[in-house]
């Protein structure tokens, strides 16, 4: 529950209105890019994910961005395992290892997520997104941003979930 507190903490601290405005997220985007650093934070890719040993962590947008400049100025300097984070609008799977973790937008009806490959992970807030092979799934529960996650889906993909991670997670299908 800390991870989430302080995930809301930084939105909020990013001093932007609640509601979005022309062209601005709203605080429920704020809210995922924050929880989009974080999910890189807390899993473990293995060294094949990445197309050299000091190729950046790339997160991708597919779709519509919800995001704005949100996103990136959340990831502006920050660096994971030495890897700086960088982010990418995409239209779909591009070349192997230029995406390590994947955000479907959703103005993306018609995704596939085994598409990416192995070493990718994918994020998503459709109904029925883990049941189409989805990762982690953003949920609103009770007014507040929340997410589940497919244990299948992240074994299937070659990723680790830190236990912090499974431990804040809404619910965690087996």
């Amino acid at each position: 529950m800390q991870i989430l507190n302080s995930i809301l903490a930084v939105a909020l601290s990013l001093g932007l209105p609640l509601a979005g405005s022309d062209g601005e997220p709203t605080l429920e985007y704020r809210v995922k890019a924050a929880f989009l650093l974080n999910f890189a934070r807390f899993v473990e890719w293995p060294g094949e994910a990445f197309s050299t040993p000091d190729a950046p962590m790339s997160i991708c947008v597919v779709g519509d961005d919800p995001f704005g400049s949100t996103l990136d100025q959340i990831v502006e300097g920050e660096t994971i395992g030495g890897r700086k984070l960088v982010v990418k609008r995409v239209r779909r799977p591009v070349a192997s290892r230029s995406c390590q973790l994947v955000y479907f937008a959703k103005s993306e009806k018609n995704f596939d997520v085994q598409e990416w490959g192995h070493g990718v992970l994918t994020v998503g807030e459709e109904d029925g997104f883990l049941k189409s092979g989805g990762t982690i799934a953003f949920v609103i529960d009770d007014g507040k941003v929340r997410f589940d996650v497919s244990k299948r889906s992240f074994e299937a993909s070659r990723l680790k979930a830190s236990s912090k991670l499974l431990r804040v997670a809404r619910s965690v299908e087996k």
